[in-house]
């Protein structure tokens, strides 16, 4: 019985050694090759998306606004919204209609001419420091989206299209210009025209006014234009609108603060100076000077603190 425990403790002995030996040898692998951490990406999104030459132009966007011009990506990317998605958007008290719906992303053939669209008639308006602050996390190019949102009594299923310009959607991180295909290529200079002030307009609104309330404004409105008129005033019409400094009319009545602001940059971001010189600032229309007052507040306000003239975007009509 002796002779068996002194070699079961000498096997344990023996097999103590080999494991200590063994664990030896693992720390010391493990000092001279120490595992490498896999370090995260800095881009939320692969780029480039592909290999043509745009791609390295999309490429160098990025690396200068840290914005993603994006034409591959998900419906998630297009649809989130926090609490709910753009294709099925809450309508206050009635049930939710449809919204816009991707049903492919932008061609390959029209992203040359789609980036150039955005260089000549968005980007080229804003100084680099303004870009790089404010620019939208994503700037998508999709192809066919269809809409039926579009009215309430016809569903539309196509491309959102005005007159026949195609109308730039916004997203809580993104604005997305739709019908970037064939077509674009063969766009009207009216058409693009049309599409820079509507495009133009909803920027700064994404800035002014997010889409989601709870997301802080970017840029704080200017709260001297809103002590110019009285939105309490009631039988407004076309006529007499500019007399007590509205650029739009609703319901017979004066717009809230918000759709008073936007109209103001639709025009603003559609004709040039001299065009509202002619009639909407014209003392014979404006009788009371409150539309002049008003335009020249939102002119001012952008130059004063961002170094933007957003009359240059009205200004440019070719």
């Amino acid at each position: 019985m002796q002779l068996f425990n002194n070699i079961f403790e000498k096997a344990v002995l023996g097999l103590s050694m080999v494991c200590f030996l063994a664990v030896g040898i693992v720390a010391c692998s493990k000092d001279k090759n120490p595992p490498q951490v896999s370090e995260k990406s800095t881009q939320r999104y692969q780029l480039p998306q592909g290999n043509a030459s745009f791609d390295n132009a999309i490429l160098d966007y990025f690396n200068r606004y840290n914005s993603y011009i994006l034409y591959k990506f998900s419906d998630i990317d297009f649809n989130y919204q926090l609490s709910y998605n753009l294709a099925s958007p809450p309508v206050g008290g009635t049930a939710a209609l449809p919204g816009p719906v991707i049903m492919r992303s932008g061609d390959s053939i029209a992203i040359q001419s789609a980036l150039d669209f955005m260089d000549q008639y968005w980007f080229s308006f804003y100084p680099e420091d303004f870009k790089k602050k404010y620019l939208p996390q994503k700037i998508l190019l999709a192809g066919l989206i269809y809409n039926t949102r579009w009215n309430n009594n016809t569903k539309v299923y196509d491309t959102p299209w005005l007159n026949p310009v195609i109308i730039p959607i916004e997203g809580i991180d993104h604005l997305t210009l739709p019908k970037i295909d064939t077509a674009f290529n063969t766009y009207a200079l009216a058409s693009k025209l049309q599409l820079k002030a509507q495009l133009n307009r909803l920027f700064l609104k994404h800035l002014m006014y997010p889409l989601v309330s709870t997301v802080p404004a970017l840029v704080p409105v200017p709260a001297d234009f809103f002590k110019v008129s009285d939105y309490s005033v009631g039988s407004l019409t076309k006529a007499n609108q500019y007399k007590y400094g509205y650029d739009t009319v609703v319901s017979g009545r004066a717009p809230n603060p918000m759709t008073d602001i936007l109209a103001f940059l639709d025009t603003i971001c559609a004709k040039p100076k001299a065009s509202l010189d002619a009639y909407m600032l014209n003392p014979t229309v404006d009788v009371q000077g409150l539309t002049r007052k008003k335009y020249n507040l939102l002119v001012d306000y952008f130059k004063k603190n961002y170094n933007i003239d957003i009359q240059a975007i009205g200004n440019k009509q070719d």
